[in-house]
């Protein structure tokens, strides 16, 4: 047996989407019949009603208002590839050791895949490109006087009565050899290095 209290507290719960003085005539016109009538009417009256829900619908529908929308479940965006924490790594061993796996090109696919990546800000990626490439400038700078003076040509006396050029100790390295020295040593640490330097400044950071 449903009471009119009990089928006023459902129809109230239905009419909370409908807008306030619609609801409010609907509810209190409901009220005001059932309260005239004894328990045997009011229930057969209330049977006649329906269910409540159906009456706000009916409400809803016939001033022309929509059911408030529910919102969809919040769906998490995608991530792209390049933004991840894995293809970062990738780019930054890539840019370390990609010269020792493919000479030349290995480095460049390394700095494609770094210039790609969106873990590192756009400062953080031309130092780690462009710090090797000064140093080999400065390096190749510095080594063009020991080119000059291996390249150089020693004039004798044309009577031949000068001394003969003394010959190089094979174990003592020329200063062609010492610039030689300098750029492998550009070639196995600075290159590695910046690599090396892009994971250390990635540490801790899911954003650039």
């Amino acid at each position: 047996m449903t009471t009119a209290s009990d089928y006023l507290a459902r129809l109230d719960a239905a009419l909370r989407e409908v807008p306030h003085g619609i609801a409010a005539d609907i509810r209190a016109g409901i009220a005001e019949e059932l309260s005239s009538l004894d328990p045997d009417a009011a229930e057969a009256r209330i049977a006649q009603l329906g269910d409540p829900a159906v009456i706000a619908r009916e409400a809803m529908d016939a001033g022309g208002y929509a059911p408030a929308a529910t919102p969809a479940s919040a769906t998490p965006a995608t991530v792209p590839t390049t933004s991840t924490r894995g293809f970062a790594i990738i780019a930054a061993l890539s840019l370390s050791v990609g010269a020792f796996v493919v000479p030349v090109v290995g480095w460049f696919v390394g700095v494609a895949l770094v210039l790609a990546s969106g873990m590192w800000r756009t400062g953080e990626k031309i130092v780690a490109i462009v710090s090797p490439l000064v140093l080999f400038g400065i390096l190749l700078l510095l080594s063009l006087p020991a080119y000059a003076v291996s390249g150089g040509v020693v004039v004798h006396e044309a009577g031949g009565t000068g001394s003969a050029p003394e010959a190089s100790n094979p174990l003592v390295p020329t200063l062609v050899d010492s610039a030689h020295l300098l750029i492998l040593l550009l070639v196995l640490v600075a290159i590695p290095a910046s690599g090396l330097w892009l994971l250390w400044r990635m540490r801790g950071r899911t954003a650039p």
